[in-house]
Formats: structure tokens, C-alpha cells, sequence
């Protein structure tokens, strides 16, 4: 394609149409999976260019959608640079003011928009709500890119509002009309425009080279070094052991140094670190010896935050290292990027490139710098005395011209000198305030320049002789508070030229050393003076000049992946090694902006396959392999990998289930987190536990507004339970504790956000992150609380199954991992979540939400509030799982519910329901419904003008027993239409079976189930042959007995067939709902009767009467329906002739068929 010819990456962005941007087929045929193996570099870097075209149209694409939320601001500035494309900026360039910026905080969780350079935006002359606004006609727009933002602004929170930016075409304004300008972003092109150069470069290829394909590595570099660096394996060993490395740690770091000292040829190697292993302090341990060989590396990761992690582990070893010096050198050591997105704090600033070019700005000027402080004590300690004398004629001057004094004879003044000397501060006085006025600039100097600078550049004799002054200093700072230091003997010292020709006995013996102590430091300052003249620092008025100063004094630079593009552009020594944290986190093709870094010669790659690789948009660029990266790839094909074998961060419980599934059992628990002191219980009862997977029944998944990311507002409220009842335990024990809620799908966070807002926040000691899976990766707290959201086992749930995601979120707790989920919808994904389930169920880490009360309630309040009582209306739900009486609903009765208007009235249904279920029932009321010949186990219960009809019936358990049946909530009139219905069911029971299901049994004021053991066999129906002749009697032989009750099976599941009509909606509705709510069976099956069902095949099935064949029967039925159903359904419209009768011929015989394999 033409694109790929372009120079400028913004320039193809900027030809795409609207209608380019929206086709998903613009580079499909251009996108070709890319290979494990390469031939030739040319092949290895084509192999990304239209993978990434089509990446960055789909992040374009996906901006587009979402236009409404995006950050916006109006334009009250707009100037073309240079009309005539003459010029460093060229045509199409302009200068633009906008007033302010909205919707800056639209993306939940992330920092807020600031305007940065490579920001596209669209420019159009109204603010578009949607994509196809901007194809309205007579609408104008163009995309525009940021060139350069103004630095005229102070450094807040606040992003620009005065910036240049290149315009896709020219765009004209006509002021006469006075038409608003709107800017709206979109995406920042800097990352993908530089992974296009680098695909572009002809650089430093050494690395590139060895990785292309198999046979250059799958090298095992598994050799010794020669004796020579044996030394140097032996000392770093010894080094080490301070350090605390476990031996999986220490032969990872051994095997990066042999590879800089032993192999000649460029190499890679990789450093497998899974969660909790050390990953990072390894990581730390190996840069830090790298800077004591002064060896020049590059440190880059993916993200800001996992830069800034590495960074402050590497400070936290270089300051335990350097913790006896007075001053801690970091000159060599170099940190740049983004201040906002790195977060740079106390603790790393002093290796931020911009914070050192502040302070070496100020230790290097005319007027503050090291020259004026070395030169005002030099001047000082060389003439104290008369410095001193001035200081008093001074204040004699003031004195008298205080008293107006204008004239005084010599003899007067030099009484007066006497006089005023006596008033004023004495000669020790003096010297004391001015000598430690004159030291605080110095002293600050000093340590600017032995922390800024590297130690190897200020040379090691000037190192030595800086910390010396500073002594000096302290040392003259101590000794002129001493009480027996005379001021007139310091003075007379002080006034001699050489203190060695002064007897010292005829001094106190401080006042002397105080002398002496000055001399040594006025001769230390001289050599420092001279030695730092000669040194080549930078120029301070050019802050470039002190920028490329710091990065030629650098031997470790730390940075992102992307911004380590910017090396290209600066002069230095060349880099020898480069090594990237989180490798397999980031795309290959950006790594080459890393690796092909001049110089760079091996290459140490850490990261992990099995958590989560980078993101990518497009569909077709991740079907692709885009997202796949060199780590995974050398991986693959066979590359030796140096494992960190022992994890130091979850309990063993938590590891327990990773561990066995996602490493093979490869990984150690460290004796730290096998103790007792790591297993920690934050809450009361076993299900909060260091492992817990709670189901959570009712929960009903919604997505959100731009209806794509689910959420799950029962687990929302179970999760802000659970963050209350945790403060509440915290606030009692004040132990430090941080908690982290994490889930699959941002909507949920967002939901999770929007109902916390700031009310953990600036809790010192309490800390809650809401983020998800992505945003934890490379994070641990000490409790996790994961949201799994789905509770539809209907729709797909490949985004939650990937087993790196699940690996990631799994892996995040220290202390406590409790998982919230629906348990049907996750075994039924056939995936690692059902082994999840299974894994707790096995290790009894298994429990229902609804098992603590207070997790019980806050379901119930949300279900309330958002009107999701439906849920509620199944025996197994949190209302009547743990009831009195087992309670059944019909489907009348469900959409009878469905029916009412008012939440009020819902509330008033349920809360009569609960009272029934309990086993209340009204007193002096006669509830028996009185209309005709009705059974005479029908029951009417009023409330509020309607009544609930219900039934008392006995069910098969491990015993019968009696339950409810509710089937319907009517008017008083149309009671007789349901009472004649049911008769048709009722008036076939036995007349043994009414009355026990009218006996009752009384517990104090509450009527309670009444059972009875299996071995009493209770027939329901009269025999069909007799019942329809109105005869109660049964009659016949032992083979009509048995006949009876294989009949009185069948008709009452053929009954049960009858009410349940088998329509497609009504077999769904019984398989599940349209939200996903599995409901319960019209009537009860065993385990074996259940496998039966959900065998996939066909089946042979032999039983005897009563055992089960017909309920098994019925089930196939509903099952063979609903897989006819969905076929027609996904047939084409082409296909949609088909004539019923060939569904029913087919009906038919599906039923002969199911039919001939039961016995009679």
C-alpha cells in the first residue's frame, strides 16, 4: 500500500476518511499472521507495519464511538503560522487558544487529560455528539495534531490551553460569521509513531539479527566462564549475600553477568519471574551491580508505573549500600519522562532528569552557583579579622549617626571604637553567625554536586576532598559553640599568618584547634576550587546543554520502552546492554525501539507469558499475533528461561490454585508465608478466610451505558459490605491494611467507584484500589476482593476465561483473595473458572453470600432498590433457601408479579411470602377458597385487594414433606377462572394424599412442614381409568398395582407437561430466563437422573417403575425443543420456507424415537 510509504506517521492518519476509519476490512487484507521465524530483518519488520496501521485506526475507531464523553474545549484562538509554508513549521500549521477543557476526567480510574504533544483532536466548527455528526452537510472539520505545547504556564494540574498543532488539510475561518471552533480528543499518536519509525530504521540491528528465527535462539548458554571471570562470579557472590537473593535469584543474576563477560556474540536472555517470585528486587539487584562495573545500560519496562517501581527498588539497595558514605552518588544513575504520569516523588527525584537540571542549574549559576560559595568562604576565612573590623566601624556608624554625631576627634573615635566594640557582638560572635551563613550555600552545593554528578567525572581524589570540607565545616561549626573558645585568642590566631610559628600552650587548647581546623579547610577549599575549574561543565544559561550533560554522564538510564526513542536522538557513549521489566507485557514491535539502541549488545528480557500481553483493539491485529511479544515468542520457540522458583507474597492458599494451573506445580512457598503471622482473618467466620470463592445468587448482569462492559450491581453492594465491615474491624485494631477490589470489566469498577467516591480516601493506614485487571497487574495488597460481574451463562465468557487474566487477578493478594461469583454461569463456561469452582468446592472454600447476614441484607436492600425482585421468586434464592416451608412458584404467578405496577406492592407480596414461608398464618380467618367443589388444599391470602392462590402439596426429598405452591396473584373475580383450571389437576389426587397434605403440624404459634419417611409410599393420583368413570377405588392385580403407579407416574408428569406448555419461550424459560437465571425444574431429579439428561448422545435406558424414565423422558423433550427451536432460529432467511409440517413430521418422529428407548 501507498501508506507504508509515507514518511510521517500522522500523514496517513491524516488521509483517513471518516468512512476509512470505520471500515474494519481498510487493512484486512494487508494484515497476514505473523510468523514464530523470520528469514531477514526486511521480513521481520514488515511483518508489523500494517498490523500497526490497523491497530491505530481501530484506537482512532474506538475514540470516534465514545466522541460525546471525550475531552473537549472551544477555541478562542485560532492563527496560521505560516500562510505560505514558508518556514521551519511548513504549511497547514497553527497556532490555536482554547478557553477550557471539559470532560478532562471522562475516563473513570484514569489520570485526567492534559494536553501533550502527538494529542490528535478533531477541529470542527460545531461539538460533535457523534461520529456521523461531522458528516452532516455544510459541517467542517479536519483532524490536527499537537506539535508543541506552550511552557509559558505555571506546572499545576491544569493542562494547556495555549498550543501548535498540524491540520490534516488547510481550514480556513470566516470571521464574518462568527463561527465557534471546538477541539475534541482523540488519541495520542506518539506511542504508535514510534514504534513506526522504529520499524523504519536502519540502526544498531545486533539484537534484531539474533532473534529472527530458531536456530539463533535456542542456544543454551549454559557454559562456565574462564577463570578470569570465575574472580569476579566468586566476589559477586559473596556481594550478594547481603542482598538476600535465594539461589533462583542468584543464578539468574550470575548468568546475565556471564553473558557480558563470556560471549562474544550478541545475546538474550530471559528471566521468568511469576507473581510474588522477586521479579523485581532481582531485577534491582542485577542493575545495581551493573553500575559497579560501569556498565552502560538501558532499564525501560512498558508503563510508567512499573519504571518507577523498578527505580525506587534499585534506590532502596543503592542507599542500604551506600548507607555509611556522607554522600550518597547518583550522577551516574538517570531517570526521564512524563513528571505527572511517573509520579515522581521524594523518593526518586533525585535521578529525574528535569529535577537534576534544576538543581546542577542552580549548583552551576554566577550568582548561587559553587564558584560564589567557594569564593565568599575563601574570602572570608582569608580576612575574618578585617571583615570583622569593617563589621564594627559599620556599626559605629550607625551609632552615630543614630545619636547626630557628626564630627568627633581621633581620640574620641577611638574611645567610641572601644566603646562600641563592647556594645556589638564579639570577634568568636561574629565569626560564628557569618561563618555558618556563609557554610549553609556551601554545604548545599557541595551536596548537589557529589549527588548530580557522577563520581567518576568529578574524579574520585575531589569526591574524597568534598566530603572532607563538609567535615571540616561541622567540625568548626561544633567547636565554635564550645565555652572555652576565647574570642580575643581566636581573634589574635586568626590575624597571624602562619598559626605553626604560635606557641600552642599559650592558647586554650580548643581555641587552637579551632585555628587550625580553619586553616585545613581554607586549604581544601583552594584545592577544590582549582580541581573543580578544570573540570568541563556544562553551560547553565542552555538547559539543553544540561540535559545532554546528564545523559553522557549516565551509565544506567531508566525510562519507558517508548521514551526510550529519544536515546536515538542523543550524544553519548553507546549503550552496552538493555533490559526490559514487564517484557511480556509489551508488543514486539515496540521492543525494537529498545533494542536497536546504538551500541546495545545483549539484552535481558524479564517478564512472565502467563499474565496478561499487551492491549490491542483491532480484532484483525490481534488474530494476527500483534499483541504477542519477544518474550513470548523466544518462549515458544524454545529459549532457555532462568525461573524464579519461590514465591514471597500469597499465602499458600492463595497459591495453591495459580500455582497447579497455570505453572505446574514449578513454584516454591517461601517459609515466610508459610507462617502463622501471614495468614491473617480481617473478618469473623471461615468464609472470609485467606481463600474464599462466594457464590452470589440473584445477581443480574446490565451493561452499561455504551452497552458493551457488563456490571453486576449485586456484587457492587456485597463488595461495599464487605469494604464497610473491614473498616470497621480496622478502625478497632488500627493495623495498617490495604484492599484492592478488582474486576474483569470497567463498567463495574466504574460502578464500584461512582458508590465509594471519596469516602476511603486520605485514610492513613486504610487504603482502597478500585481497578481492573489491568490496571493490578504487577500489584499486590494485602486483601483482594474480585467481582467476576457475569451471571448469564447464555453469552460468551471468553473475555473472563482468558487464563493470563485469571492468573493476574488471582495473583494480586497477599493475605486474603475472596472471589464473588455466580457459580452456575461459571461451570457452566467449561473453562479455568469452572476448574476455579471446583478447586474451592474441593478445599472447602466454597460458600453461598447469603450465608452471612449481613452480606444478605445488602443483597436484598439492592434488589430492592433497583427493582430486581424477580430474582427473589425461585426456592433458591436468599429469601426462602433458608425458610420454613420450601416454596414453588408457577409461571402464572411470575408474570402476575412481573404485572404489578408499584414497588410497593412487590415489597407487600414478598414480605407475605417470607411470613408464609415462615410458617405464620392468619388466625380466626377462614382461608380456604369457597367456589364450587374446590380442592379442598387450595388457599387464598389477602393483601391490599389482590390474593395469592396457593396450594399445600408434598415433595420427594430424603423424605416427603409438605411445601407451597403459589400459583398466582389475582382479583377476587378471577379466582374461579384458576380454580377450574387447577381442578382438572386436583381433583385426580388421592384422597390419602389431600389429607396429608392438610394435616398440619404446630411449633408454638407457626404451622411447619409435616413429613413422613420414604418407606410410606403416598400414591397422588387415583387411576386414570377409574378416575374417569368418578371412581375412588383401585382395583386389580399385582401387575395392575404396578401398572397403577407406572401410570400414575406418567400422568402426573404428562400433567406436569399439560401446565407447562411446550412452547419455545416456555421450554427456554424453564432451561433459564433471557437474563440468564437458571430456574428450578417442574419437578424433582435425581443425580443420576440429571447426568442422564445432560448426556449428549444417545442412550439406552432400562428402569423400573417409578425410577425415574418419564421425568428423564420429559427433560429430552425440552431439551430436543429447544435445540429445534435454536436451529430454525439460525437458519438463513433464505431458508425460512421450510413448511411446519415438516417441523411437525419431524416432531414426530423425534418423539417415536426418544419413546422406543424406555420399556413399558
Amino acid at each position: 500500500m501507498e501508506e507504508a510509504k509515507t514518511e510521517r506517521f500522522s500523514d496517513i492518519v491524516f488521509s483517513w476518511s471518516l468512512e476509512d476509519i470505520f471500515n474494519e476490512n481498510l487493512y484486512k487484507n494487508h494484515v497476514e499472521k505473523i510468523p514464530e521465524s523470520f528469514h531477514s530483518v526486511w521480513q521481520y519488520f514488515g511483518s508489523y507495519i500494517h498490523p500497526l496501521l490497523e491497530e491505530t485506526r481501530a484506537q482512532v475507531h474506538s475514540s470516534m464511538e465514545t466522541i460525546d464523553r471525550a475531552p473537549f474545549a472551544e477555541v478562542v484562538g485560532f492563527e496560521e503560522c505560516n500562510p505560505h509554508g514558508v518556514g521551519a513549521y511548513g504549511r497547514n500549521v497553527y497556532d490555536i487558544k482554547v478557553d477550557c477543557w471539559r470532560n478532562r476526567f471522562s475516563d473513570s480510574g484514569k489520570e485526567p487529560y492534559k494536553t501533550l504533544p502527538g494529542d490528535l483532536f478533531v477541529l470542527a466548527d460545531a461539538k460533535p455528539e457523534t461520529f456521523s455528526d461531522l458528516q452532516r452537510v455544510a459541517r467542517s472539520w479536519a483532524f490536527v495534531s499537537v506539535t508543541n505545547v506552550s511552557e509559558n504556564e505555571n506546572e499545576d494540574d491544569t493542562t494547556s490551553l495555549y498550543f501548535k498543532v498540524k491540520a490534516s488539510r488547510e481550514f480556513e475561518v470566516n470571521d464574518s460569521t462568527h463561527t465557534s471552533l471546538f477541539l475534541v480528543f482523540l488519541v495520542n499518536l506518539i506511542p504508535n509513531g514510534r514504534i513506526w519509525k522504529a520499524l523504519r530504521m536502519s540502526g544498531n540491528q545486533k539484537i534484531i539479527k539474533e532473534v529472527l528465527c530458531t536456530n539463533s535462539v535456542a542456544q543454551k548458554n549454559n557454559y562456565l566462564c574462564s577463570e578470569t571471570n570465575d574472580g569476579i562470579r566468586d566476589k559477586w557472590l559473596v556481594e550478594s549475600s547481603s542482598w538476600g537473593l535465594n539461589e533462583s535469584q542468584t543464578g539468574a543474576v550470575l548468568a546475565c553477568l556471564e553473558m557480558l563477560h563470556c560471549d562474544p556474540k550478541p545475546t538474550v536472555q530471559l528471566i521468568w519471574g511469576p507473581p510474588g517470585t522477586g521479579k523485581t528486587k532481582t531485577t534491582a539487584t542485577l542493575l545495581f551491580t551493573l553500575l559497579q562495573m560501569n556498565c552502560r545500560t538501558v532499564i525501560c519496562a512498558p508503563t510508567n508505573v512499573a519504571i518507577t517501581e523498578v527505580a525506587s527498588r534499585f534506590l532502596e539497595i543503592v542507599t542500604k549500600a551506600k548507607s555509611k558514605s556522607l554522600f550518597c552518588s547518583l550522577g551516574e544513575v538517570l531517570l526521564f519522562g512524563n513528571k505527572e504520569r511517573l509520579k515522581v516523588g521524594a523518593h526518586i527525584e533525585d535521578i529525574y532528569l528535569n529535577y537534576r537540571v534544576k538543581k546542577l542549574g542552580e549548583c552551576l549559576g554566577p550568582v548561587t552557583g559553587w564558584r560564589s560559595c567557594f569564593a565568599s568562604m575563601i574570602d572570608f576565612l582569608e580576612d575574618c579579622v578585617s571583615h570583622y573590623h569593617v563589621f564594627l566601624e559599620n556599626e559605629l556608624t550607625e551609632e552615630k549617626e543614630h545619636n547626630g554625631v557628626t564630627k568627633l576627634k581621633e581620640k574620641e573615635c577611638r574611645s567610641d571604637t572601644e566603646l562600641i566594640k563592647g556594645k556589638c557582638k564579639s570577634f568568636l560572635e561574629f565569626f560564628r553567625d557569618r561563618f555558618v551563613s556563609t557554610a549553609l550555600p556551601l554545604r548545599y552545593c557541595i551536596s548537589t554536586l557529589c549527588t548530580h554528578i557522577a563520581k567518576n567525572y568529578i574524579s574520585e581524589h575531589n569526591f574524597q576532598n568534598m566530603s572532607l570540607l563538609i567535615c571540616l565545616v561541622e567540625t568548626i561549626e561544633f567547636l565554635l559553640v564550645q565555652d572555652n573558645v576565647v574570642s580575643e585568642a581566636l581573634e589574635h590566631l586568626c590575624s597571624c599568618s602562619e598559626v605553626e610559628n604560635v606557641a600552642e600552650s599559650s592558647f586554650v587548647e580548643n581555641t587552637f584547634l579551632l585555628c587550625i581546623k580553619i586553616r585545613e579547610c581554607l586549604s581544601v577549599l583552594r584545592t577544590l576550587q582549582d580541581s573543580l575549574s578544570r573540570l568541563h561543565l556544562p553551560n547553565v544559561r542552555n538547559e539543553e546543554s544540561l540535559m545532554e550533560f546528564c545523559f553522557q554522564r549516565a551509565s544506567l538510564i531508566f525510562c519507558t520502552v517508548s521514551s526510550s526513542y529519544k536515546l536515538h536522538r542523543v550524544e553519548m557513549e553507546p549503550l552496552t546492554i538493555a533490559v526490559i521489566d514487564e517484557a511480556a507485557q509489551l508488543k514486539e514491535c515496540e521492543s525494537t525501539i529498545t533494542l536497536q539502541l546504538p551500541g546495545v549488545k545483549h539484552a535481558v528480557l524479564v517478564g512472565d507469558e502467563c499474565q496478561l500481553p499487551a492491549t490491542v483493539k483491532s480484532n484483525v491485529s490481534n488474530e494476527a499475533g500483534f499483541s504477542r511479544s519477544l518474550f513470548e515468542r523466544l518462549s515458544s520457540m524454545g529459549h532457555s528461561k532462568h525461573l524464579l522458583n519461590m514465591q514471597y507474597r500469597m499465602h499458600p492458599s492463595i497459591s495453591f490454585f495459580p500455582n497447579s494451573n497455570f505453572y505446574n506445580n514449578q513454584i516454591l512457598d517461601a517459609p515466610v508465608v508459610k507462617k502463622r503471622s501471614h495468614e491473617k482473618h480481617y473478618l469473623p467466620g471461615s468464609m472470609f478466610g485467606p481463600f474464599s470463592f462466594i457464590n452470589v445468587i440473584g445477581g443480574m448482569e446490565e451493561k452499561d451505558e455504551d452497552g458493551h462492559s457488563p456490571k453486576n450491581l449485586v456484587e457492587v453492594s456485597i463488595i461495599l459490605e464487605l469494604l464497610q465491615n473491614l473498616y470497621k474491624e480496622w478502625i478497632v485494631s488500627k493495623k495498617k491494611l490495604s484492599i484492592g477490589v478488582v474486576s474483569p470489566y470497567a463498567a463495574q469498577v466504574v460502578a464500584v467507584q461512582d458508590k465509594l467516591r471519596q469516602k476511603y480516601e486520605k485514610i492513613y493506614g486504610f487504603t482502597v484500589k478500585v481497578r481492573t485487571v489491568e490496571g493490578f497487574q504487577g500489584g499486590e495488597e494485602d486483601v483482594i476482593i474480585m467481582s467476576t460481574v457475569r451471571s448469564n451463562s447464555h453469552q460468551s465468557l471468553d473475555f473472563i476465561s482468558q487464563p493470563q487474566r485469571v492468573n493476574v487477578a488471582l495473583t494480586r493478594a497477599r493475605h486474603c483473595l475472596w472471589i464473588l461469583g455466580h457459580v452456575r454461569t461459571l461451570l457452566d463456561s467449561e473453562s479455568v473458572w469452572k476448574t476455579l469452582v471446583l478447586d474451592a468446592k474441593g478445599r472447602q472454600c466454597f460458600f453461598n453470600a447469603d450465608e452471612d447476614k449481613n452480606l444478605a441484607k445488602a443483597i436484598l436492600e439492592v434488589k430492592k432498590e433497583f427493582d430486581q425482585f424477580d430474582d427473589l421468586l425461585n426456592a433458591d434464592s436468599i429469601l426462602f433457601r433458608s425458610s420454613r416451608w420450601k416454596v414453588l412458584f408457577s409461571d402464572n404467578f411470575l408474570e402476575s408479579f412481573k404485572m404489578l405496577k408499584s414497588i410497593r406492592l412487590k415489597k407487600s407480596v414478598l414480605n407475605l411470602l417470607l411470613k408464609l414461608s415462615s410458617g405464620w398464618r392468619p388466625k380466626n380467618r377462614n382461608v380456604g377458597i369457597i367456589c364450587g367443589s374446590s380442592s379442598p388444599i387450595l388457599r387464598q391470602y389477602k393483601f391490599e385487594g389482590l390474593y395469592i392462590v396457593c396450594t399445600t402439596d408434598i415433595a420427594k426429598d430424603v423424605k416427603y414433606v409438605q411445601i407451597l405452591k403459589i400459583w398466582d396473584i389475582l382479583p377476587l373475580q378471577d379466582i374461579p377462572k384458576l380454580v377450574n383450571r387447577l381442578e382438572s389437576i386436583l381433583t385426580r389426587y388421592t384422597d390419602d394424599f389431600i389429607n396429608r397434605c392438610n394435616e398440619k403440624c404446630l411449633e408454638g404459634d407457626l404451622e411447619v412442614p409435616k413429613s413422613w419417611p420414604l418407606s410410606l409410599d403416598v400414591p397422588r393420583f387415583k387411576d386414570l381409568s377409574i378416575t374417569e368413570n368418578q371412581s375412588d377405588l383401585v382395583g386389580g392385580d399385582d401387575s395392575d398395582g404396578r401398572n397403577y403407579v407406572e401410570n400414575s407416574q406418567v400422568s402426573e408428569s404428562l400433567l406436569l407437561m399439560k401446565f407447562y406448555s411446550l412452547s419455545s419461550g416456555v421450554v427456554n424459560h424453564l432451561l433459564s430466563d433471557h437474563q440468564g437465571r437458571e430456574l428450578d425444574l417442574p419437578f424433582e431429579v435425581t443425580d443420576q437422573e440429571m447426568e442422564i439428561m445432560l448426556y449428549h448422545r444417545s442412550s439406552f435406558i432400562v428402569g423400573r417403575s417409578g425410577t425415574g424414565k418419564t421425568t428423564v423422558l420429559t427433560m429430552k423433550l425440552f431439551q430436543n425443543e429447544q435445540c429445534h427451536q435454536l436451529a430454525v432460529q439460525g437458519c438463513h432467511s433464505s431458508q425460512n420456507s421450510i413448511n411446519q409440517s415438516s417441523s411437525a413430521t419431524m416432531g414426530r418422529t423425534l418423539l417415536r424415537q426418544c419413546g422406543s428407548k424406555f420399556p413399558h
